[in-house]
């Protein structure tokens, strides 16, 4: 008779199992696993149990292998292990009580409620029975953004991420290189084929390895030995750098603060990297990389009726939630510091699988508050049974090591939690549930604590949703049809099962739908290009019949109709083309047929479906608002809505496109400071494998020839008004400007200024430091309209006159300025400063400049001389910083210039030039 919780029987029923031939690395093995299960799946278990640790207590007996055991007896002997060192930590009474866990573990790994994550056969860790003394871990320091330090170890993470680019391509393309060397010997004959003057192909190899950085020694021991090859060598594993979080103040990333551009660079470049709001949230992101991880498979708990099976979610997460905690005990981490912190703190890391199924399924919207309402209350559940679990084993085995100095913290998140689940709406059988167990686990947390700093997270793994056959964290449905594998392995689309329950819920026509998204997959009714139309064309019965075999797993008609499915020998003879024509990438031929784009398009959208998602509302507004894709500002609430109900912030990246670069981030994590959320990271996905640049070749570029001289005309003075588009001229890269640093008031400002390369003013920064949140927030934002409006051509004296002499707080005497000694208001000082910097507005200054030149030096004895080829100093100087004028004996003389007049070897002080 089983020992599983009665909640769980009815969701682990018998397994429906079946042998088969696994390829992989060392061979094929034989494998047995559930049916319904694909061979990628079959693959992933198979990797997973490979990678098992398989120690056990000194007093513990091996499990009896048998076999018939699923997955090679991989989820037996994991379940094993975890009871066996359960029973030795003291987590249960007895053998009975082990075997009964091990049971319900083994159960709902192979029923598809739930898998652990990747593990590690060996490592570090502090070992659970000997009691190691090691030291404490170490503090890791965070990452401030707005800190010299943070900044300065984000710019070096980013360019070592650069140098491993480089590196790994450069090494790619010189092994090549020199695998060349050795390809060219190879396909020479006779007695010189290793000779660089006899053998022309070896001396061209030789040439381009040479001009990709190989040394004349390294080439020629390549052609001595003429064997190996250097490109299995050329990508070696580089381990990746430890996934970190950077603390950014988030009123000045919602202002979109340019110092976030350095975190969206890194983020891109250089792997893994979340922006967070608060120092606690940056040390539960972190912790997600050593923490033991789990997840639950939402979907497999609702059946075909919708009916959702809240017992045994609770009992499933509250059976994982212990078995990560024995396996923070006795798992092996990455590093000694990493083992040394799970051991102290034991995060976990449970999350939910299959979400955007479970929701679709039911027919619910997440554009909806109720959709919403009814995901909120599931994470709710979610992270109550867990805290209930963990308050549990804490009066059985004792709290965290820091659990006493956060208790009070720890306290007010489920107070604030009981909150957040009372306001919640509908879905009455879900509330009570989730909030009785988190007042019981406050309870109990009073007296006797938690057992782990955090349990639940939000978060991606492919690895493990593969194993699941379903997305990990608070994903949507991102597709509605996926592919069904046949029996003879043949990939064909489908409609998801779940999208077909949610059709139905809604009351729309799954038939209808699944040819709205699939098409008809047939020749036979399609507009324009059907059977009728094909055998008008020149083709017979046959190769029709292929076509339609064809269209099954096909994506267009151009991929059908062409020399993949028609045979070449009958192209050539209906159209009579070549063979250079034939083989053509560009080939067309429903366009040679005389076929339109238009009917073309309108062929393809009935015989495979409509992609565009907009066409969805042609099922009616509740099927879109079921399909369509979210928008980022939906996937932005959806996380802000859920990660309300989690310890850790949702860390699941969002998906960039190749394309996508730092401003399109930028204006991620606005969005995510301004809407609450918690953290934020970002993937970018690889360029597609043919992407080229279009680069002109500059050296065969005509080149322009100088214009004839034309006589002047006579000038005419023509009074005309002349209306053009403006165009915003962009700051060089590198620019120039300066820092002023004052107080006005008593209050510190600091305004930032860049200039062109003539000197004009082009843009202003203005920061203060001390200041509220939304002064500080709006100074930032007025001081980007200024520069928005300064490079569409607004002149600065346009901006001097409106808002000099404007009055109100702060206002008062000025520190720190030479020029300006009390101002109006902050914005009457930043354009006084700005006018007289600028504009040589010294009717505007407090002060009177002194007799000095801008270089504080003065003009010395004699008038400066500018060599012919010298830089002016506007193009070094900024032009504000000297206010408004260059100094005259300022030039940078080119070095190496070749004097006319002759020069004595020692000169003296009348010939050295000044400044």
């Amino acid at each position: 008779m089983s020992s599983l919780p009665p909640a769980l029987i009815r969701l682990c029923p018998g397994l429906d199992l079946e042998g088969r031939e696994i390829e992989c690395a060392a061979g094929s093995r034989w494998l047995i696993c559930p049916r319904d299960m694909t061979m990628a799946q079959a693959e992933a278990w198979l990797d997973w149990g490979d990678s098992l640790a398989r120690d056990l207590p000194s007093d513990a007996q091996p499990r009896q292998r048998d076999e018939d055991d699923v997955f090679d007896g991989a989820v037996a002997d994991y379940a094993h292990r975890l009871s066996q060192w359960g029973l030795k930590l003291g987590y249960f009474r007895d053998k009975t009580d082990a075997a009964a866990f091990a049971e319900a573990i083994e159960a709902t790994m192979l029923a598809g409620l739930a898998a652990p994550g990747l593990g590690r056969a060996s490592g570090h860790r502090v070992h659970p029975t000997a009691g190691d003394r090691l030291p404490a871990a170490n503090e890791t320091v965070p990452l401030y953004l707005d800190d010299h330090g943070g900044r300065t170890m984000l710019s070096h993470r980013l360019v070592v991420a650069r140098g491993r680019h480089l590196s790994r391509h450069l090494s790619r393309q010189l092994a090549e290189a020199l695998d060349g060397v050795t390809d060219a010997i190879a396909r020479s004959e006779g007695d010189h084929r290793t000779s660089l003057r006899h053998n022309t192909a070896l001396a061209r190899a030789a040439a381009r390895a040479r001009r990709l950085g190989a040394s004349d020694m390294l080439i020629a021991r390549q052609i001595q030995s003429a064997t190996g090859h250097w490109s299995d060598s050329a990508d070696p594993e580089v381990a990746s750098d430890p996934f970190r979080a950077v603390i950014a103040p988030r009123d000045l990333v919602a202002a979109g603060d340019p110092m976030a551009v350095l975190a969206a660079e890194t983020a891109l470049e250089a792997g893994p990297l979340a922006l967070v709001f608060d120092p606690q949230e940056a040390e539960a992101v972190e912790a997600l990389a050593f923490a033991p991880r789990a997840a639950i498979h939402l979907a497999r708990f609702f059946d075909d009726s919708s009916r959702f099976a809240l017992d045994a979610f609770w009992e499933t997460v509250g059976l994982w939630t212990r078995a990560l905690d024995i396996e923070a005990a006795i798992g092996f981490s990455a590093d000694a510091d990493h083992a040394r912190r799970r051991a102290a703190q034991r995060p976990l890391a449970l999350t939910l699988a299959g979400f955007g199924e479970a929701l679709t399924a039911q027919g619910l919207s997440l554009r909806d508050s109720a959709g919403l309402d009814y995901a909120a209350q599931i994470f709710a559940l979610f992270e109550a049974a867990a805290l209930e679990t963990s308050s549990q084993l804490a009066g059985h085995l004792g709290a965290y090591d820091d659990f006493a100095a956060e208790k009070a913290e720890r306290l007010d998140w489920l107070s604030q939690l009981t909150w957040r689940t009372g306001e919640l709406k509908g879905h009455g059988d879900l509330k009570p549930h989730a909030l009785d167990l988190i007042q019981s686990a406050a309870k109990r947390a009073r007296s006797l604590g938690l057992r782990n700093s955090q349990i639940t997270a939000i978060y991606d793994d492919p690895e493990l949703a593969l194993r699941l056959g379903a997305r990990l964290g608070a994903h949507p449905v991102s597709e509605a049809t996926t592919l069904m594998e046949a029996g003879d392995g043949v990939l064909i689309p489908t409609l998801k099962p779940c999208v077909i329950a949610g059709l139905r819920a809604l009351g729309v026509d799954a038939y209808e739908a699944r040819r709205h998204l699939l098409g008809s997959r047939t020749l036979h009714d399609a507009p324009h290009i059907n059977a009728a139309t094909l055998k008008w064309k020149g083709l017979s019965d046959f190769e029709i019949s292929r076509l339609q075999d064809a269209l099954l797993t096909a994506s267009s008609l151009r991929e059908v109709i062409s020399p993949t499915y028609l045979d070449a020998n009958f192209i050539r003879d209906i159209w009579g083309l070549s063979e250079a024509e034939l083989n053509a990438p560009d080939l067309d031929l429903l366009t040679l047929m005389g076929f339109s784009a238009d009917e073309i398009s309108a062929a393809d959208a009935h015989i495979f479906g409509h992609r565009d998602p907009e066409a969805l509302k042609l099922l009616g507004e509740a099927a879109y608002n079921l399909l369509a894709p979210l928008s980022l500002k939906a996937q932005a609430a959806l996380r802000q809505r859920l990660e309300a109900f989690t310890d850790a912030p949702d860390s699941a990246p969002f998906a960039l496109e190749w394309d996508q670069g730092v401003p399109d981030v930028m204006k991620l994590y606005s969005l995510a400071a301004s809407g609450g959320l918690r953290a934020l990271s970002v993937t970018r996905a690889d360029a597609p494998p043919d992407f080229t640049l279009d680069i002109p070749d500059m050296d065969e570029a005509p080149k322009r020839l100088a214009p004839e001289p034309v006589a002047p005309e006579p000038a005419r003075v023509i009074e005309k008004v002349v209306e053009r588009e403006r165009q915003r001229t962009k700051l060089p890269d590198r620019r120039k400007g300066y820092i002023q640093k004052a107080g006005v008031g008593g209050h510190k400002v600091y305004i930032h200024t860049g200039e062109y390369e003539d000197g004009s003013l082009g843009e202003i920064f203005i920061d203060m430091h001390k200041e509220g949140a939304a002064f500080r927030s709006l100074m930032n934002n007025f001081a980007i309209a200024i520069s928005i409006g300064l490079q569409y051509g607004v002149p600065l004296d346009e901006f001097v006159d409106a808002f000099v002499f404007t009055r109100f707080e702060p206002a008062g005497p000025v520190t720190g300025n030479d020029r300006v000694k009390s101002a109006t208001s902050i914005l009457d000082y930043i354009f006084r400063e700005l006018a007289i910097s600028y504009l040589d507005r010294d009717d505007l200054a407090n002060a009177d400049p002194e007799a000095l030149n801008a270089d504080g030096l003065g003009h010395g004895d004699r008038p400066a001389e500018t060599p012919d080829d010298a830089l002016p100093a506007s193009q070094l100087i900024s032009k504000g910083f000297a206010r408004g004028a260059h100094t005259d004996n300022l030039v940078v003389v080119p070095f190496n210039r070749a004097r006319k007049e002759a020069i004595n070897p020692l000169p003296d002080a009348h010939d050295i030039e000044e400044g």
